[in-house]
């Protein structure tokens, strides 16, 4: 409220100020070490803090308002640019250790405010990951120790902090990724001039700096309230048969829930049946668990379980269809191509997902999108659908992101002889004398009865003229409805799951009951649990994390062959028992 003395008399009014005028970014300029993208983990060449795509190249470019604040975020489209500071601690001790930011013209404010985060820390005994440096114009000085678990958090936690709020948050395609804001309160009447970081334990991230008013930044809201409303399909009224040990399947459908623990399972079984072990998944003969961890962490990504359950093998974090050494491993979908099965991968996530990738692809880091699409463009499937990642399969003359100039769209369309379906509708009518390549729009497959009509389709289209079939049928929703602890979309991936087991099993039972049917996770997301409220009898969720657990996930399976997928087993026994039954060598 701003005072007035006009012609005598006193008036009061407001004064607005618009958000981008009351803050004034501060850009790095050569304070900047780092980029948002790495492309290799581990290398030690740059690009944010060395841990391959699971990096921030999803946060945008520009003038963004984060949190009622306004942050200028520099861009990024190489591992070699320097648009942020990022310090070592103990975990990369290669990494820089300080950096300083000398501001064009001196500023005054009420706050200087910060876009950050750190890595490798735990807020337990609120460790200092290192101070921050205030020069005012003059001479004058300030320091303030950055404190996690008050001032800043793991960028991988979800949860705000006293002089830390919980300000921007995304899915990064390897785990849910959070940046925080925090205030710290300028000299008063004086005018910055220079900032300066200097790191003590851990990693911090710096993305942007701002001065302006004093405001209160706004957190990311969290909301787990359940108002999803599921077509979810009947269960079986009389058990499912159960065939003699040994009987070996013609055919395969391994079904897969990205994401999808057993807490995911029970929470769309409570919601949708007000009590566990409701769903036809549960109706399944036979059930098991699998441990899957990857060859270099206890808690695995999904490029590392993908090549696991696609190809038997274990190895690191991120690498998709080789072996910690790079060798390349093959997968059963290769094999059974190989040997005159007919495949399919269909999945509601992008074709570059490490899911469907890693049964044809050979690559280190599962954000190689180019050479992943190039390895797509020649395995000869049946079936490709997913969401649309046409612009790696273009050249940049075309829009698109290969640099290799090749256009693989027109490649597979022309001699390659696929059909292009970019609908749901286009898929259901394609022509049955050629090959499929789905890269469905945004929301073709949100309606979770679709995966009925999705399954039956391919199941005829594969079986067609006698031969023998293998198809993966996944969906991401369990996986993103987790990681961002949004229970209305980990309760439509698992319904999703819940058509395509019941519609393969009913189409197993309509053709001869030949087809095994295989029903999994790669691994466990959210730490979910969940209760059935006594008073409501609705389910009531919590999400322990928003990233990958380390808990083993549910496997359900019927058909012949399914006595193999009971009791404990790792990640990498699925592909192997699998080979075992169609007389296939992974080797």
């Amino acid at each position: 409220m701003k005072k007035v003395l006009i012609g005598g008399a006193l008036f009061a009014f407001s004064v607005y100020v618009a958000c981008g005028a009351a803050f004034t970014p501060i850009p790095f300029a050569d304070g900047a070490n780092s980029s948002f993208i790495d492309d290799e983990p581990d290398d030690r060449k740059g690009g944010f803090i060395d841990l391959g795509s699971n990096d921030l190249r999803m946060l945008p470019a520009g003038e963004q308002d984060i949190g009622g604040i306004t942050f200028q975020i520099a861009p990024a489209t190489t591992s070699a640019d320097k648009a942020c500071i990022v310090l070592g601690g103990h975990r990369r001790t290669y990494l820089a250790k300080s950096a300083d930011v000398k501001l064009a013209k001196p500023l005054r404010g009420d706050c200087l405010y910060l876009l950050h985060a750190s890595s490798f820390t735990s807020p337990d005994d609120k460790p200092i990951v290192g101070s921050l440096h205030l020069r005012y114009e003059g001479g004058t000085r300030e320091e303030h120790h950055v404190r996690i678990g008050r001032d800043v958090g793991d960028w991988t936690v979800p949860r705000s902090y006293r002089n830390a709020v919980r300000a921007w948050t995304i899915y990064n395609n390897n785990t849910q990724v959070s940046l925080f804001i925090s205030t710290f309160p300028l000299a008063r009447g004086k005018k910055l001039a220079s900032l300066s970081f200097t790191a003590d334990e851990g990693l911090w991230i710096v993305a942007g700096a701002t001065v302006g008013e004093r405001r209160k930044p706004r957190q990311v809201p969290v909301d787990i309230r359940i108002t999803r409303t599921c077509k979810f399909p009947d269960l079986y009224e009389k058990p499912l048969p159960v065939y003699p040990a040994g009987t070996k399947p013609r055919n395969v459908v391994f079904v897969l829930g990205d994401g999808m623990g057993i807490g995911s399972v029970t929470l769309a079984s409570n919601y949708l049946r007000h009590r566990p072990g409701a769903l036809v998944l549960n109706q399944l003969p036979y059930a098991g668990f699998a441990t899957t961890y990857s060859a270099n962490a206890v808690v695995t990504d999904s490029g590392a379980s993908a090549t696991a359950f696609a190809c038997g093998r274990k190895t690191n974090n991120s690498m998709l269809g080789m072996l910690p050494d790079r060798t390349h491993v093959k997968s059963i979908a290769t094999c059974a191509h190989e040997a005159g099965f007919a495949v399919g991968l269909m999945t509601d996530d992008p074709f570059t997902g490490a899911t469907p990738s890693a049964y044809y692809a050979h690559v280190p880091v599962r954000s190689y999108s180019e050479d992943i699409m190039r390895y797509a463009s020649t395995c000869g499937f049946e079936i490709l659908l997913g969401y649309h990642c046409k612009r790696y399969f273009l050249p940049k003359s075309k829009g698109g992101k290969r640099k290799d100039g090749r256009d693989l769209l027109s490649e597979m369309t022309g001699r390659g002889g696929y059909a292009l379906c970019e609908t749901f509708a286009s898929f259901l009518e394609a022509p049955r004398d050629k090959r499929v390549l789905g890269q469905l729009k945004d929301g073709e497959l949100d309606d979770e009865s679709r995966y009925k009509q999705l399954t039956q389709t391919a199941l005829d289209r594969l079986a067609q003229g006698g031969k023998r079939f293998f198809v993966l049928i996944e969906s991401g929703d369990p996986d993103h409805g987790s990681h961002a602890n949004k229970p209305n979309d980990t309760i439509g991936g698992v319904v999703k799951i819940d058509w395509a087991a019941r519609t393969s099993v009913d189409w197993s039972l309509a053709h001869g009951g030949d087809t095994l049917v295989v029903v999994m996770a790669d691994h466990e997301t959210g730490g979910v649990n969940t209760t059935v409220s006594p008073a409501t009898g609705r389910a009531v969720v919590h999400y322990g994390a928003t990233s990958h657990t380390a808990a083993p996930v549910p496997v359900f399976a019927f058909g012949p062959g399914a006595e193999l997928f009971e009791g404990l087993m790792d990640n990498t026994d699925i592909a192997k028992r699998l080979a075992l039954l169609l007389d296939l060598s992974l080797e």
